[in-house]
């Protein structure tokens, strides 16, 4: 009874406080307290461009030099006190004129008009924002790379020209309209970026240019950058700034959407980042109506499809507003249909948050909101009001995922090359039982692969090629990868039949755990489990907020529940599910359901019928740590986490992709850009540049870039990795010291292995249990978690006759690791 009221009284505190914090959380959709004056069009001079042939020739036609005026529509606050953030609208691909052709039309088409919805609420709050026209640039860019180099020369040309009309004015021409209007008016420290389709490709390619940008070109501190329903030409792999990607699930035009693989991509490229990325996959979006020019002027795909299919009955397409040839540029909000101010609200919200500083907003970024907001991870203003946007629930609409900078997470589970089914991310083993092959015999990826011990497998379907089908790289008929996760048969819905984009359709990029059961108690009487012990210097999560990880529902696997009538529209009709618990030091155990709608829909499964509309997208489970202290656990003492299949209670048979486990979130708040509009403080993504060392080396002919080790404390970028040596080295125990010189300065973990060789270079290695493995190779090395960090001691038992050897690894608190370059030999006689 005491237990059950306990739990009550939590309950009814978790209430109060989603209550004070729904009425706490600001509402992106509405305006601002500034006038707003909008320039368009905005001139503001011209700029040389010149594509460099991808073919490695001169470059011709099309892509040859030309000169270009910098224009586009202007949005600013007139009334500001202090001087705004700017931000930068990058559109794709489109048609370039109304009337003529290009590149000199009569009447150009004016696709940067299709962002005012955007432009002029930003405005409002205190933000310059320019979306710039990029009608011409389309004739001149190189098909073969899609005019990605042009984009990001045309992005910087706007930011000098930004950076010199707000420090003099600008003499009026036939090609420049400013004057002195901006003088003085800009902040340049707080700049954001966003690009849609090519563009969104664009302003990623921008990311890691700008690091590197030759002089005159200026570096800019990229607070904020979006990518919109990108494409991925540039294989781009974003870091070191605040990044959001957003998918649209009806996506016509890059149907696979190739956004997801930046968010992907982006995670662990550089170990210490302290800024997040972010995914948000969009139910019922498509590719154009984010842009209202691009809205009227038609669909971005018309094929038939039970969810996506625009004439459908059942369709779930949000709508795209009152735009028509007249208003398809208007910035009034009664104009605006589901789709911008879901778009509205996302991108105003993430922009505000990291370029604003405005950490309010910050529940919209983490998936919070779902937790606060009845499932729900937009505000009711944004919800749909059509008919088709109101066929499914708006909790339905959203997902989003959070991945949060290092000083704001704890790794638990984080798929490891080397071995990503035998170690946790903390150094503990991985142990998983009871699970059955996830590939199955009929399915895409054959021959089959074998049947692992314990059932689990692992895959990454980044493919081996990276060039585009365009650079004429395509080997074979369809692209490959190390190891190709679970897909359905090449003539199944959502089987792979073309090379697109030298892609796997429709599914998260980055190594993934592949987990499959059916009817595990049945069959041996246990349930599927995995599990890994969480050590003392770990288990005190009561900083975090949320435990986190990514899910997605193998939807062609018939070991999931089958996907019929309302569920091909409806993403809440059906979900799969399995537990999560943590047990503290003195036994208490905790458990939750996965597919609590509390904690995110990321396990329904795909909407959809036709091969372009189903989709494997990891998204984001966020389980409050909130939940499990209200069952009894001590977070200051976690010592066990535990995903569990097939229990009583829960699906008896299923197929999941997972990734990426950890604690999330400062209880304090974030970290990461609070300084909350004034003058920029803490570490910036500008410091990042000046900091981070790069390295470029050739690979099998392609340029790969390597960034080192390194974490970010306060406003120091540590990349030095702890030292440790073994002091005692007895049968018994083993004693050390470990130091840490980085500006972290705290050893957070030290690890001991102790290995038998077991012959043709292979080792049997002491369990925490005291027994040894069968012979492994030292990529799948055991080791002990020592008590301590700067003196530290392991136990090893009574250990039996033979020589051993002993090495030691020390990691700091931003993941910087280093092995005693020397190992200890110990012999038992």
């Amino acid at each position: 009874m005491r237990a059950l009221a306990a739990l009550v009284l939590a309950s009814l505190a978790l209430a109060l406080v989603a209550a004070s914090a729904r009425a706490a959380t600001p509402d992106p959709m509405a305006s601002g307290p500034y006038a707003v004056e909008t320039l368009d069009p905005f001139r503001g001079g011209t700029v040389n461009l010149q594509e460099p042939s991808s073919t490695g020739g001169a470059p011709a036609a099309g892509a040859a030099a030309v000169t270009l005026e910098l224009r586009g529509s202007l949005y600013r606050p007139t009334n500001s006190p202090a001087p705004s953030p700017v931000i930068v609208l990058v559109h794709g691909n489109h048609a370039q004129c109304d009337s003529g052709s290009s590149p000199f039309c009569d009447v150009f088409k004016r696709n940067d008009r299709g962002y005012a919805y955007l432009g002029a609420n930003l405005a409002s709050h205190g933000y310059t924002v320019l979306s710039l026209d990029q009608d011409q640039l389309m004739y001149f860019q190189d098909g073969q790379t899609a005019g990605m180099h042009q984009r990001r020369l045309l992005i910087g040309a706007a930011l000098d020209m930004l950076t010199n009309a707000n420090a003099a004015p600008l003499p009026d021409s036939a090609t420049s309209n400013i004057g002195g209007r901006l003088v003085g008016r800009l902040d340049m420290n707080r700049v954001g970026l966003m690009g849609h389709s090519r563009g969104g490709d664009a302003v990623t390619s921008f990311i890691n240019w700008n690091r590197t940008r030759p002089e005159p070109g200026r570096r800019y501190n990229l607070r904020g950058v979006i990518s919109l329903a990108s494409v991925d030409y540039e294989r781009s792999t974003p870091w070191g700034v605040p990044y959001l990607s957003i998918a649209p699930m009806c996506d016509g035009d890059v149907s696979n959407l190739q956004v997801a693989r930046h968010f992907e991509r982006s995670q662990y490229a550089l170990p210490g980042d302290p800024f997040p990325r972010i995914q948000q996959s969009v139910h019922g979006a498509n590719h154009n109506w984010f842009n209202s020019v691009w809205f009227a002027d038609g669909d971005d795909s018309g094929t038939a499809d039970v969810a996506c299919g625009p004439r459908d009955a059942t369709s779930i397409r949000l709508s795209g507003g009152l735009y028509d040839r007249t208003t398809r540029g208007d910035a009034d909000p009664a104009l605006m249909g589901d789709q911008e101010k879901i778009g509205l609200a996302t991108m105003s919200s993430f922009f505000r948050r990291y370029v604003g500083g405005e950490v309010a907003f910050d529940s919209y970024m983490t998936g919070e909101l779902s937790t606060i907001g009845d499932g729900k991870q937009i505000p009711e203003s944004a919800c749909p009001t059509s008919p088709n946007g109101t066929r499914i629930a708006c909790a339905e609409r959203v997902m989003t995922s959070y991945f949060p900078g290092a000083a704001e997470r704890r790794d638990v589970i984080q798929p490891d090359p080397d071995s990503p089914l035998v170690a946790s991310a903390l150094g503990t083993a991985l142990t998983a039982s009871g699970f059955a092959n996830p590939y199955t015999a009929d399915g895409g990826v054959q021959p089959q692969p074998a049947t692992t011990a314990s059932g689990l497998d692992w895959c990454n379907p980044e493919p081996d090629h990276f060039a585009p089908v365009n650079l004429g790289a395509v080997r074979g008929t369809l692209p490959t990868a190390k190891k190709g996760c679970p897909l359905p048969a090449a003539g199944a819905l959502g089987g792979q039949t073309a090379a697109r984009e030298q892609a796997p359709v429709n599914r998260s990029y980055g190594l993934q755990i592949a987990a499959a059961w059916d009817n595990p108690i049945a069959r041996s009487g246990r349930i599927a489990s995995l599990a890994t012990r969480i050590p003392a210097a770990s288990g005190d999560v009561s900083g975090f907020k949320a435990l986190s990880l990514g899910a997605a529902v193998n939807f062609f696997d018939t070991r999931n529940p089958a996907r019929v009538g309302d569920a091909l529209f409806n993403p809440a009709t059906l979900t799969q599910d399995f537990t999560i618990a943590l047990t503290d030091a003195a036994g208490r155990e905790a458990a939750v359901s996965a597919a609590s709608s509390r904690y995110g829909s990321a396990l329904h499964p795909t909407v959809g019928n036709i091969t372009p509309r189903v989709h494997i997208i990891l998204n984001q489970i966020r389980v409050p740590l909130s939940d499990f202290a209200a069952q009894g656990v001590d977070l200051t003492k976690v010592r066990k986490l535990e995903l569990r299949f097939g229990e009583p209670g829960k699906p008896a048979t299923g197929s999941v992709q997972l990734a990426d486990v950890r604690f999330q979130e400062a209880v304090g708040g974030p970290t990461a850009l609070t300084d909350g509009g004034g003058s920029a403080a803490g570490v910036q993504p500008i410091d990042l540049i000046e900091t981070t060392a790069r390295t470029t080396v050739a690979k099998a002919g392609q340029a790969v870039s390597l960034t080192p080790t390194a974490s970010v404390t306060g406003t120091c970028l540590d990349t030095i990795a702890p030292t440790a040596r073994i002091t005692v080295k007895g049968k018994k125990v083993v004693r050390g010291v470990a130091a840490d010189t980085g500006c972290g300065a705290k050893v957070a973990s030290v690890q001991v292995t102790v290995a038998k060789s077991a012959g043709n270079g292979k080792f049997r290695y002491l369990t925490p249990k005291g027994a040894f493995t069968k012979a492994l190779k030292p990529i799948g090395a055991r080791a002990l978690v020592a008590k301590g960090a700067t003196k530290w001691t392991v136990k090893l038992g009574t250990l039996p006759k033979g020589s051993y050897r002993i090495s030691v690894r020390a990691i700091d608190a931003g993941g910087n690791a280093r092995t005693a370059v020397k190992a200890a030999k110990l012999v038992v006689r």
